[in-house]
């Protein structure tokens, strides 16, 4: 059991020696191959030493030269004659690392089947129904479901089609073939009254909007006017000023590239042109807009807070052998490790879903390498296993107060909190978003791969008012500079005092 291939230092400890656990004393119980980190709280003689592994004091022999306060991590490599672990180095941790470390840029693929793992669980009669409940809760909180109808296709082309005449008219409202743009406005209202389902209002809205373009089409044809001014004859729509309408489109548009290309097209357009006689039935043809993208059925997403997130994260189960070793099985058998591994033992050898199931299980124990790697760079290792992430996770300063001196720790007004989220979305690439709190407010800086991305991001700069509810932004930026989520991890635990990680291992 020497990952490193060499000698490993050992530490035996001793049969039956009790450990305290509140009000009760208990013998310890490891699994094997489970990591631990332990401190050597006292040297009881030579080679004999007390040594505190999660909060239990275990007395323990070793040959190796142990220090009072030397932090070590362990791994059980056998129960018995006797428990004995190996003193496992920082190179050994980065080895295990580097074996499993591309599994968390396949977490998009891995996760989205804990649906179908939940369904087959039900089929499955020998399956505990803690298990039952636990698969049902993941596929419930991280796997985003396809939307309830169909998506509205038409609808969608309908609705660019038109944002494009739009930004035809507004950049040639003189044009010799505005008419031609007019005719095809109206015609676009018409089908898009038609194929959507939407509240009656809104649909007399657009075909009132469609027989207006068409009137003034018949007009420029026949008498080469362009659009005339006594726009009022159209009846009034409720309307806001025209950008932040284009705002609105933006949300209805953004997983549209081609939607929000056109959206981008049209606001500089906009500006410059605040009147005239083409502004309010374009106002009218946006708010028009605005209404049928409102009623579309989007999919169904996952909506998590903050004590939502720390269930999901709590109960992944990377803690699950520590649990158990700490006669804590209510709380380990409510975690998708246990789900997974008893699910896939009461599957066939050779099954495609078993197989599923332990991929995910050695995710989850590779989130569990990472936080004892990370644990020695002060910083807390957190992941995100969304389905709508390619890759996702969070690292936070667990020793923010580390370069603050001692009058200032003393005081909270004093203590920072710095974390980061390191992500990869279909469409905004990487991403990384660093968040900086104090009592003063939040501060953020966003890091996207390349200059276009960061200006769509800084887009939504004001819509962050509304989303922050805990605190005040203090500061906001958005800058190029994001790195693979992967690559950015390794730099991490490559720049730490343990080494480098092999990841052809």
């Amino acid at each position: 059991m020497d990952p490193t291939g060499t000698i490993t230092p050992t530490v035996r400890i001793q049969p039956l020696t009790p450990y305290q656990g509140g009000n009760r004393q208990h013998h310890p119980a490891f699994t094997q191959g489970q990591l631990l980190q332990g401190v050597v709280s006292e040297k009881n003689g030579p080679n004999r030493f007390t040594i505190d592994i999660g909060g239990r004091q275990v007395l323990a022999e070793s040959t190796a030269q142990l220090q009072i306060g030397q932090k070590l991590n362990l791994q059980v490599a056998a129960l018995t004659p006797q428990v004995e672990l190996h003193i496992v180095t920082g190179n050994a941790v980065n080895r295990m690392i580097g074996n499993s470390i591309h599994l968390i840029s396949q977490q998009s693929e891995h996760f989205p089947v804990l649906a179908d793992l939940a369904e087959i669980s039900g089929q499955v009669p020998q399956l505990s129904s803690n298990s039952q409940k636990t698969l049902q809760f993941y596929a419930d909180s991280i796997v985003v479901r396809p939307p309830l109808v169909p998506s509205p296709t038409q609808q969608t082309q309908l609705t660019s089609q038109l944002l494009e005449k739009a930004v035809e008219a507004f950049a040639a409202p003189q044009s010799p073939t505005i008419g031609t743009t007019f005719e095809a406005i109206a015609s676009l209202l018409q089908q898009l009254a038609q194929t959507a389902s939407s509240p009656s209002k809104t649909i007399e809205g657009a075909n009132r909007l469609a027989d207006f373009f068409s009137q003034a089409a018949s007009l420029q044809s026949s008498a080469g006017m362009p659009l005339q001014a006594g726009t009022e004859a159209i009846s009034p729509l409720p309307t806001t000023d025209t950008l932040p309408l284009l705002d609105q489109l933006g949300k209805i548009f953004r997983n549209d590239p081609q939607g929000q290309n056109l959206i981008n097209q049209l606001t500089p357009l906009l500006r410059e042109s605040t009147a005239g006689p083409l502004t309010q039935p374009l106002q009218q043809l946006l708010s028009i807009l605005v209404e049928f993208g409102d009623t579309s059925a989007p999919p169904q997403s996952v909506q998590v807070g903050g004590q939502q997130l720390q269930e999901i994260v709590e109960r992944l189960g990377i803690n699950m052998d520590q649990l158990l070793a700490d006669n804590g099985r209510e709380k380990a058998v409510q975690t998708l490790k246990h789900a997974l591994i008893e699910l896939s033992q009461q599957l066939p050898p050779g099954d495609k879903s078993s197989a599923q199931a332990d991929q995910i299980v050695k995710s989850i124990e590779l989130y569990h390498l990472l936080q004892v790697r990370l644990a020695g760079e002060a910083l807390l290792f957190m992941p995100l296993p969304f389905s709508f992430l390619d890759q996702g996770y969070l690292l936070v300063d667990a020793d923010s107060a580390k370069n603050e001196s001692k009058e200032d720790r003393a005081s909270a007004d004093k203590l920072e909190h710095h974390v980061e989220l390191h992500l990869q979305l279909e469409g905004l690439g990487y991403l990384q978003i660093d968040f900086q709190k104090n009592t003063d407010g939040i501060t953020l800086k966003f890091l996207a791969e390349d200059t276009e991305r960061a200006k769509f991001l800084a887009g939504f700069r004001n819509e962050l008012e509304t989303w922050l509810t805990a605190a005040q932004l203090e500061s906001v930026q958005f800058l190029t500079g994001a790195q693979e989520p992967v690559k950015a991890l390794l730099k991490k635990i490559m720049a730490g005092a343990t080494g480098i990680i092999d990841t052809n291992a």
